[in-house]
């Protein structure tokens, strides 16, 4: 791995929302040692002249599922998981494309998956893993057909899903125990019901010592449970129970988001999913009635983005895209434009998810002893958040661990 040292650069400081001009950049194996007006340029170095353009750290997307190249999980779950890996490391290596340089995933991921980005087996983004999500029976999250009931769950016919059921306090402890064991890097519970219509959008799932105990857990292992959520008793008993990160909440009102706030958790929106299951919802047979949901739940989704914001929660940046829906990824920044200017939208996708992911100063901003995640991109996304194109078109250069995945300059 050679040495990089990009010229001529505006750089991006996502914290401060401001460009600095005539900046230089140097890279040295997977870290940025020096950022100045002028830089040492180590013999045999590789030189990037920027040429003016905008150069900023990767983007971080909270929320994920790189294993589902299906929106039917049923299909999912049936697949062999070593097809399952193959798929996933298109969408991975698309995540990538598009300038997302880090990825959480929220259920199916595994530590060899994340492992084998580390290694750069495929192109693809650093990923941070659940494991398989906890659900309960009969709620969201509960892919099984009738007769998997006295069988056995999908996971344990060694095929690969993005959630796995478990009931009771004890069943909680270990299943956490279980996800850690394997390598997951946090606990995703699926707290309440989804728009798939098995369960309701309002309808919190697990009891709030269940939770308790899954935060606990992993707290003892040093780390943190994300919590799916829409309703605003289901973002409730999340936060009664110590979650860290609500995702979705599109439901959430001004009084919940204060307690979120004081709570100091982190609510990850992710708006692009419903925009892009009604642009789908003829293909994929979606019944009228939850195509109409939907569209409720973008009309509130993108409420809460505001009331977050005005109530001072930490906001995220997530997608939760499956399927044939992935390419929606970049849509997301659209989407927040509607309530938030593209500096505050691009915090939340660097500065907060990289708190979130507990690698403040190594993610998410170009400072000396960071990683070497970086894009060099034409425009100023300050200015024009449609810098970001659909695939990515308008990235010139993508700089991942210090390795050029992309050099279009």
């Amino acid at each position: 791995m050679s040495d990089i040292v990009i010229t001529n650069a505006n750089l991006l400081d996502p914290r401060e929302g401001k460009l600095h001009a005539g900046q230089q950049i140097r890279v040295e194996g997977q870290k940025i040692v020096e950022i100045a007006g002028s830089v040492g340029v180590p013999e045999g170095a590789v030189k990037i002249d920027a040429g003016g353009r905008v150069v900023m750290p990767g983007l971080i997307d909270a929320h994920v599922h790189a294993m589902a190249y299906v929106n039917n999980q049923v299909q999912l779950a049936n697949t062999s998981p070593y097809l399952v890996a193959a798929h996933a490391s298109k969408i991975l290596a698309d995540y990538l494309r598009r300038g997302f340089t880090t990825v959480r995933d929220s259920g199916g991921a595994d530590a060899a998956l994340a492992e084998a980005t580390r290694l750069n087996l495929f192109p693809g983004p650093r990923l941070f893993v659940p494991g398989l999500a906890l659900a309960v029976t009969g709620g969201l999250g509960d892919f099984r057909v009738r007769t998997e009931h006295e069988q056995g769950c999908p996971h344990c016919h060694g095929t690969r899903n993005i959630a796995r059921v478990v009931d009771g306090v004890d069943a909680v402890r270990r299943a956490v125990r279980e996800e850690i064991a394997g390598g997951a890097h946090q606990i995703k519970l699926m707290a309440g019901g989804g728009n798939s219509g098995k369960s309701s959008i309002y309808s919190p799932h697990f009891s709030l010592e269940e939770q308790r105990v899954a935060v606990q857990e992993a707290a003892d292992f040093g780390t943190y449970v994300m919590a799916h959520c829409y309703g605003v008793e289901v973002i409730r008993r999340s936060l009664e129970a110590g979650v860290r990160t609500i995702e979705h909440g599109n439901l959430i009102d001004e009084e919940t988001a204060k307690i979120a706030a004081q709570k100091g958790a982190f609510v990850v929106p992710t708006l692009s999913t419903f925009v892009a299951s009604i642009f789908y919802a003829d293909r994929l047979g979606t019944p009228p009635h939850i195509v109409e949901q939907v569209k409720m739940m973008v009309r509130r989704g993108v409420e809460a983005v505001k009331i977050c914001r005005d109530a001072g929660v930490k906001l995220g940046f997530g997608t939760d895209l499956e399927g044939v829906m992935h390419h929606y990824q970049l849509h997301e920044f659209k989407i927040r434009s509607e309530v938030e200017t593209p500096a505050q939208t691009l915090h939340s996708a660097t500065i907060v998810n990289a708190e979130i992911v507990r690698h403040e100063g190594k993610l998410g901003e170009l400072v000396p002893g960071a990683f070497a995640d970086l894009l060099i991109v034409d425009g100023n996304p300050l200015e024009n958040i449609e810098v970001f194109q659909e695939d990515g078109g308008g990235i010139r250069v993508t700089i991942k661990d210090g390795y050029i995945h992309k050099q279009e300059i």
